[in-house]
């Protein structure tokens, strides 16, 4: 497939994470196509503004591009009433509704699916929409149209094995795994010089379990520090409160993030994630990581060479985890190495042949 007109789908525009450094990466590749997305806060992304993003009903609602998730009901709707005309080619990066939009009949749709909706399919382990009041009815909605949006994919990409395997279970649907883009530390250390903390770094919801890693260094009276914003920080905080030895520093820079990566003497990753860019990043600094040995850190994290992988989501099994590691020497070379294969260069790569094979 060669397409001529090309639309990139982003689901919102409002903080920069790993679903926005696949947006960054797509239009590398397609410099000339067209962004798309529900809400837009041009404050806080300022380097989209001059692609003009075209934006749904929402973003006419001054303060929704600053607190969308408090009209999440509102974005299916929103992101169903996008019609998408004239493109050979959408690429839509998905976790909910990026791919409820519609297209024209001969529009090739390629969704980037980064996990099938987990607060519609896995109400367990993400239970923020379920919990609201009329919660239970709306996620069979959001079952339904979430189904029905299905018919206007084409193909699936997904960012891990183990997404595909979801995407298999809760759509019927085949996927092609390509990882994401990770931005990888170029200034390789020739020594990996540790301080004596550990460190966790993750949007602060409930499911990312950075309670347990809290917990875990508590029991073993270890030095934690915490980085991160969202709606458990408060919850987090009480948790530390009266122990020294954890530091909970809220949100922080890129340069506050790469320093804590480089010094610490491992990342602690307790969440199931799909692929999870947090362990990959710590690894490009030669930082091993003590992951939960299930979705996508099966895949990034080889036990006892780029770090150590504990099988319960629980604070004696990362506690184990961690006295494991700390008999362990780690090479930070290799550890380097096993990050580089999530490069920028190897997305795009993968990307364009993805496309290019498309009849």
């Amino acid at each position: 497939m060669k397409p001529r007109k090309i639309a990139i789908v982003a689901e919102w525009l409002t903080s920069r994470g790993g679903a926005e450094g696949v947006v960054d990466n797509l239009l590398q590749i397609f410099p000339d196509a067209d962004l798309y997305t529900s809400v837009f806060n041009e404050k806080t992304l300022p380097e989209y503004a001059k692609l003009k993003p075209k934006t749904s009903f929402l973003q006419k609602i001054p303060w929704l591009n600053r607190k969308h998730q408090l009209v999440a009901p509102l974005l299916p709707f929103a992101m169903r009433r996008m019609k998408l005309s004239g493109y050979d080619l959408i690429i839509s990066s998905s976790s909910s509704v990026g791919k409820f939009i519609q297209k024209d009949i001969g529009t090739i749709h390629v969704c980037y699916c980064h996990t099938p909706m987990r607060y519609a399919w896995e109400t367990k382990t993400d239970p923020r929409i379920i919990k609201l009041p009329f919660g239970k009815f709306f996620v069979r909605l959001l079952k339904k149209w979430d189904i029905e949006s299905n018919k206007g994919v084409d193909f699936f990409i997904s960012n891990s094995q183990y997404t595909a395997s979801r995407i298999k279970k809760f759509y019927n649907r085949d996927a092609t795994a390509i990882y994401p883009p990770v931005v990888i530390n170029e200034n390789y250390p020739s020594v990996k010089e540790n301080n004596d903390f550990y460190f966790a770094i993750s949007r602060l919801v409930s499911y990312k379990r950075i309670d347990l890693a809290i917990d875990a260094c508590i029991k073993l009276n270890r030095n934690l520090i915490v980085a991160g914003d969202g709606a458990e920080l408060e919850n987090l905080k009480k948790l530390a409160q009266g122990h020294n030895n954890i530091k909970i520093l809220g949100k922080v820079s890129n340069k506050q993030k790469d320093n804590l990566y480089k010094a610490a003497r491992a990342v602690i990753f307790p969440a199931d994630e799909d692929f999870g860019i947090v362990p990959i990043e710590a690894n490009s600094f030669g930082t091993p990581v003590v992951a939960f040995n299930r979705g996508g850190c099966r895949e990034t994290i080889q036990d006892g060479i780029n770090g150590v992988l504990f099988e319960r989501q629980t604070t004696q099994s990362i506690c184990e985890a961690i006295e494991k590691l700390e008999k362990i020497k780690f090479n930070s070379v290799e550890i380097i190495k096993s990050a580089k294969k999530f490069s920028a260069e190897n997305f795009q790569n993968n990307i364009k042949v993805f496309i290019e094979s498309i009849k």
